[in-house]
């Protein structure tokens, strides 16, 4: 096959291709990612979906580059939308929405939106980690099948950072199946690569566990309080979708994770819960402020160079009441007069 080559060394052309059509079909069609989720039982949304794949499955093989394959895949799903339109039983709304898309469709482009949203989301990480960020590169991967085997899962993508991390930059890998790759994974993959960027990228101890109540609990709340906030500045057509779709996504995560994952999840998630109520009573902080004061603490703890245990160790003391010793030491790391370090040694032994 001639052309450019993929630009992940984990892709053959054809698969490279096969992804990049359809999530340039995606990211054209963006601002209306949300609705298209919505209406997916809908007949003529599924089959409308159904067309793409089809128009994605017959042009991988004939086209001779990225932008010929990208036209290519298109220029048959606008035909095909627009032969469902004809449908005579077809309602308002969906009337509406697929007007809208084959409109939108029609600024779909070959530039890699992977790499385009990773570097956008790198550099809003890095401003939070300051000199202490890793540099970071994107690998986009293929997945034969559903990361979790699931048909009623609608988000066929995984990702991670392998351990121990190379010399800079460390590597995010981006697992997606393209069999499966609809618009609910599409709007899913932010939530990932910030999941990675915020809880692991700069990460400063051994290799966090699942069950880690610190590093997928308190740190993934985080997380998800810097989607809310880059959400917009990372596409503001997309914003509503990818914030609703981070909160789907972790739900799916949440219950196909083993119980001991999902406890440790829980715990501290709700530790972030209660620290936050603690800054609004105690500190008299708006929800806003608290919440933003949860979350620099938690890219703190992750900054320290210490064992994950006693990253884990403190969290487990911030269940409400908070004993008087974590109370005054919050106050202090508050007021500037304590580290991260410094609450950390409250989960050591005397």
């Amino acid at each position: 096959m001639t052309g450019n080559p993929p630009p992940y060394r984990e892709l053959q052309p054809d698969e490279w291709r096969r992804l990049l059509a359809r999530a340039a079909v995606y990211h054209a069609i963006r601002g209306r990612l949300g609705q298209l989720c919505e209406m997916e039982q809908d007949a003529a949304v599924r089959t409308v979906l159904s067309r793409l794949d089809e128009a994605v499955r017959s042009c991988a093989g004939s086209t001779a580059d990225d932008r010929s394959m990208v036209t290519a895949v298109v220029r048959r799903w606008v035909r095909a939308v627009g032969r469902i339109q004809a449908w005579q039983d077809l309602d308002a709304e969906a009337a509406s929405l697929l007007a809208d898309l084959k409109k939108l469709v029609r600024a779909a482009c070959a530039e890699d939106p992977f790499a385009a949203l990773f570097a956008r989301i790198e550099a809003l990480a890095s401003q939070l980690y300051g000199a202490a960020w890793r540099p970071a590169m994107l690998t986009v991967a293929r997945l034969p099948d559903h990361p979790r085997g699931s048909d009623r899962d609608p988000y066929a993508v995984t990702a991670l950072t392998p351990w121990p991390p190379e010399p800079p930059p460390a590597e995010i890998l981006l697992w997606i199946c393209d069999d499966a790759f609809g618009p609910a994974t599409y709007a899913a993959i932010p939530i990932l690569l910030i999941h990675e960027c915020v809880c692991h990228v700069a990460a400063r101890q051994e290799k966090a566990k699942n069950d880690s109540q610190f590093a997928e609990g308190f740190l993934d709340w985080a997380g998800h309080h810097f989607l809310r906030i880059w959400a917009a500045k990372l596409d503001p057509l997309s914003a509503a979708a990818v914030e609703e779709h981070a909160q789907q996504l972790g739900q799916v995560l949440f219950h196909t994770a083993s119980p001991r994952e999902r406890r440790a999840r829980q715990l501290g998630r709700q530790a972030a819960g209660d620290l936050l109520s603690w800054f609004q009573s105690e500190c008299q902080m708006g929800r806003e402020e608290g919440c933003h004061r949860v979350a620099v603490l938690a890219i703190e703890l992750n900054r320290a160079k210490r064992p994950i245990a006693d990253k884990d160790q403190f969290v487990s003391l911030l269940k409400l009441p908070f004993p008087p010793a974590v109370a005054r030491r919050l106050r202090a790391w508050n007021d500037g007069r304590a580290t991260a370090e410094e609450l950390l040694d409250l989960g050591l032994p005397a």
